[in-house]
C-alpha cells in the first residue's frame, strides 16, 4: 500500500464512488438523477479529510486495486476548508445535493461520531473510514493485507451498513458492538482487539 498523493485526490473520490455503486445507503441521501455525481462529491469531502491517511494498492495497468482511509494513532484530517477550489466544490455541492441530503449528511457524522466514541479510542486504535476493493481484484484475500499491514496488531474500529459485510469482517477477527439504524439504513459498529494472530 502506498500513501496517495494530493494530486490523486479526484480519482481516489471518483474510484471510491464507483466502487460504493452498490451501497444502498446513498438512496437514503439522493434521487436517481443525482445519485451518482453526488456520492463523488460526498466522496471528495471524506477523501480530502483523510488524504493524509489515504493508502492505494496498484494493479498491473497502474489503476486502484484497492483504496483505504484508515486513521491510525497520531494522524490528523485535513479540514475540508482547507480544500484547493474549496468556494467554488462548496457551490457545486449545494447545487447537487441539496439542503435536505447535506442536513442528513450533518446528522449522520454527528450518529457516527457519538457511536464511535464508545468503541474506539484514537489513542491506541485504528479507524477504518473507507475501504473498497475493485471488483476485479475481489476474493484474493485483499483486504485481510490492508488491515495487516496499515493496522499491525492494533485494535481496529470500522462501521458498516449490510449484513454481507458483517459477514466479511467476522471472518477477519472484528465483532458487533453495536447494531442500529439510521433513518431505516442498517448501521453496525465493529471492532477487532488486538490479539490478532490467529486470523493471520
Amino acid at each position: 500500500m502506498k500513501k496517495i498523493r494530493p494530486e490523486e485526490l479526484a480519482q481516489a473520490s471518483k474510484t471510491f464512488a464507483e466502487m460504493f455503486r452498490e451501497y444502498d445507503a446513498y438512496s437514503l441521501f439522493f434521487d436517481a438523477d443525482t445519485i451518482d455525481e453526488g456520492r463523488e462529491l460526498f466522496f471528495v469531502c471524506e477523501t480530502y479529510e483523510g488524504l493524509p491517511f489515504t493508502y492505494a494498492a496498484y494493479d498491473e495497468n497502474g489503476d486502484y486495486a484497492a483504496i483505504a482511509s484508515v486513521k491510525k494513532p497520531g494522524d490528523k484530517e485535513n479540514l475540508l476548508r482547507d480544500m484547493p477550489g474549496y468556494e467554488q466544490f462548496r457551490k457545486r455541492l449545494y447545487e447537487v445535493c441539496g439542503e435536505k441530503a447535506l442536513s442528513l449528511a450533518c446528522e449522520y457524522l454527528s450518529f457516527s461520531k457519538k457511536t464511535a466514541q464508545k468503541f474506539y479510542d484514537p489513542a491506541t486504535d485504528c479507524y477504518i473510514k473507507n475501504v473498497a476493493v475493485a471488483e476485479k481484484a475481489r476474493g484474493k484475500g485483499l483486504l485481510k493485507t490492508i488491515i495487516c499491514e496499515l493496522c499491525g496488531d492494533m485494535p481496529v474500529y470500522l462501521e458498516t451498513h449490510n449484513d454481507k459485510n458483517v459477514a466479511v469482517y467476522k471472518k477477519l477477527g472484528f465483532s458487533v458492538k453495536e447494531s442500529s439504524s439510521f433513518h431505516g439504513v442498517p448501521f453496525f459498529a465493529m471492532k477487532r482487539e488486538s490479539d490478532v494472530s490467529r486470523f493471520r
